[in-house]
């Protein structure tokens, strides 16, 4: 039994649920924890799957939490998982590994501790310190424990129950941060930080409602969200935010890249084989997101280039800037009301 400040560490919990949010929940473990153990450094990894857009190649990667409550941790360096080998041991066993943090006498102890996800380690939290203090790993695991059940309530709340994807609820908060994100960077990472957002709408789905059921059309649902899963990168956001609109939003790509991404899904759509329905086509609207942008804006831009396909054949990407520089649309005024969806 771990002998523990029970008020202490009643209020170091209380302190981490301050903000429902995964990020600043993961950021506020390892502050508390650096007040309630001895170490020398404390770290948190998340496990991050990246893929090339162009391709369904995909590999693990470690990439190191921010200390601050930033949005996301682009500038941090990414490690190959299979190329650390005591990561690996980690992540096989699900137990933790203790090992030195170099191959020198005297070199501290490192404690690596699997952060358990749904399905299997999503990352991992490691400490670094002069000595094993069995309480102090012991601590650790504790709340380790806590925060898993914690951010699995969190995740739940912010998904869709049907398809898995990020739901409506979740949409504003991480847009509006990442127009923070814009807002904030400096012109050094100006070129770097680059987001924009696509609607993908199913062609014809109140057809596959009204000839196979609701059932079949949730099925179509599924295979559909399955589709963005294996097409876009892990760090894309992906939304279901009603019936059959979905939205993605794509980080750090130009436009050229947007469009290819957005095209290749299309391809992946129209290529795919949904059970009893056969054949389904998406229509898809893409912006980019400004740095002095609201949620409500960039989803109105986007849905003006969709609605723009879906009177031109559907089964197309169009870009909102394009349109208005081509003629085909005009830019509205900015207005101060401004309804979502």
């Amino acid at each position: 039994m771990v002998n523990v400040d029970t008020p202490k560490l009643l209020r170091s919990l209380a302190k981490l649920i301050e903000k429902p949010e995964i990020k600043a929940l993961q950021v506020s473990l390892v502050q508390t924890l650096e007040q309630l153990i001895e170490a020398e450094a404390i770290a948190l990894f998340d496990i991050r799957t990246l893929k090339q857009v162009e391709s369904d190649h995909a590999e693990d990667f470690l990439i190191r939490v921010g200390v601050d409550d930033t949005f996301e941790d682009d500038d941090a360096p990414l490690i190959l998982l299979r190329e650390e080998p005591q990561f690996m041991e980690c992540y096989r066993s699900e137990r933790m590994v203790v090992t030195r943090r170099e191959d020198a006498p005297g070199a501290p102890l490192r404690f690596i501790h699997p952060i358990l996800g749904m399905k299997k380690v999503s990352g991992f939290l490691v400490i670094d310190a002069a000595q094993h203090i069995e309480r102090d790993q012991e601590m650790a695991a504790i709340f380790l424990g806590f925060i898993r059940n914690y951010m699995l309530l969190l995740n739940d709340n912010q998904r869709d129950h049907l398809t898995g994807l990020l739901n409506r609820k979740s949409f504003d908060d991480k847009v509006m941060k990442m127009i923070l994100s814009l807002s904030t960077a400096n012109k050094r990472d100006a070129d770097k930080v680059c987001y924009c957002l696509a609607v993908l709408d199913i062609d014809h789905f109140k057809r596959v409602n009204d000839t196979y059921g609701h059932l079949m059309g949730d099925e179509v649902l599924l295979h559909f969200a399955q589709c963005m899963n294996q097409t876009f990168r892990d760090y894309d956001l992906l939304f279901r935010v009603g019936g059959e609109e979905f939205v993605v939003v794509l980080r750090n790509v130009d436009g050229d890249r947007a469009a290819a991404v957005m095209e290749r899904f299309r391809r992946v759509v129209e290529t795919h084989y949904f059970p009893q329905v056969g054949q389904i086509t998406a229509s898809i609207g893409v912006t980019f997101i400004g740095p002095h942008d609201l949620p409500g804006l960039v989803i109105d831009r986007a849905d003006q280039a969709l609605y723009y396909v879906k009177q031109h054949g559907r089964n197309q990407v169009a870009f909102y800037e394009t349109l208005v520089a081509q003629g085909a649309l005009q830019q509205k005024q900015v207005e101060s009301d401004v309804e979502l969806f």
